[in-house]
């Protein structure tokens, strides 16, 4: 019988499919690699991957791409990796001041709208 797993999130995710590029700076794992988000929220996102190159705990900077039009829009935020398994990787952000909080809620927006077209 499959292990059930606890949602722990704190916060509403979307399913939302956005190409990303994970920064890794830690001293044991120097790497940059792409993917796309399979849900993300203003707490965290899931990257799905069975190859992901990221383990438990590390810190990573994470790139957003949105193709809007007129211009292509990105936005970066740091995340720590709190879940990793066989289907991917479960990141948190931290915690956000105000500005950037309403940046990122911005920038999600737009990418919900940009994924309807």
């Amino acid at each position: 019988m499959p292990e059930m797993v606890q949602d722990q999130r704190k916060t509403y995710r979307h399913t939302l499919a956005l190409d990303t590029e994970v920064h890794c700076h830690e001293s044991s794992l120097q790497a940059m690699f792409r993917c796309r988000t399979e849900n993300i929220g203003m707490g965290g996102t899931f990257l799905p991957a069975s190859e992901l190159l990221l383990e438990k705990a590390v810190d990573v900077e994470l790139v957003f791409h949105l193709p809007a039009t007129p211009a292509p829009k990105e936005y970066r935020i740091q995340a720590q990796v709190v879940r990793t398994s066989d289907a991917g990787a479960g990141l948190s952000f931290p915690l956000l001041d105000r500005e950037r909080l309403q940046q990122f809620r911005r920038f999600l927006l737009e990418a919900k709208v940009a994924a309807r077209h």
